[in-house]
């Protein structure tokens, strides 16, 4: 296990005052208001400024994880909320910026569903979007256990319940409650457990 995953913090960060609504039926998806600034070359503020300011707003933003609000998915609406002023010494335009925004929030005690894309002795990982999210073998139900049987995993890593039932290996649809969250510039990360009821691999209609 990395040093990034042993350092994630047990808090996320808080909501603050900010309004947050759910976005298509998903609660770890969210609508909310956002501020920035975009800094404009002067070259650019002729014909084709607009579609030149959206441009620049989707590559700052989107991909970009913020602490109060959680990774920025996509910009639906975005607002110049004036003409911009200019940077003394370096000749750039300042734009203040208001978007809306599909974000991305993972929160402690929630409960995901993922899929594994890896599986090893320490555990396997799971994704859910872009969040990245590893369960270890401890945080498993007592009696699992790693195998590499062809009769389990088709010759590959599996985790194989004690009766043997329950197999997660890669590709697995499995449900983690999480325990663990880490914001980074560009991504989340998690740690999570499959020890509890109603968890582990997903049963067809369940």
């Amino acid at each position: 296990l990395g040093p990034e995953l042993a350092q994630l913090s047990i808090d996320t960060a808080p909501l603050g005052d900010f309004a947050w609504n759910f976005a298509a039926g998903k609660s770890m998806f969210y609508f909310t208001d956002m501020y920035t600034y975009l800094l404009v070359r002067p070259e650019y503020l002729g014909p084709g400024y607009h579609s030149y300011v959206e441009d620049l707003l989707r590559q700052k933003e989107e991909g970009r994880v913020h602490d109060q609000h959680g990774l920025v998915v996509a910009i639906a609406q975005h607002w110049t909320l004036d003409k911009g002023k200019l940077q003394e010494g370096t000749g750039l335009v300042m734009v203040p910026m208001k978007y809306k925004a599909v974000v991305l929030q993972l929160f402690k005690n929630e409960v995901v569903d993922v899929e594994v894309v890896e599986v090893n002795k320490l555990g396997f990982f799971g994704e859910i979007g872009p969040v990245r999210i590893f369960v270890s073998k401890s945080s498993m139900p007592e009696g699992w256990r790693y195998t590499e049987d062809e009769i389990h995993g088709g010759g590959g890593p599996v985790y194989v319940s004690e009766n043997g039932v329950q197999s997660i290996k890669r590709e697995s649809a499995v449900r983690v409650r999480l325990v663990a969250t880490k914001h980074e510039s560009d991504r989340i990360m998690a740690i999570g457990t499959t020890n509890g009821e109603y968890l582990g691999p997903r049963v067809l209609g369940r």
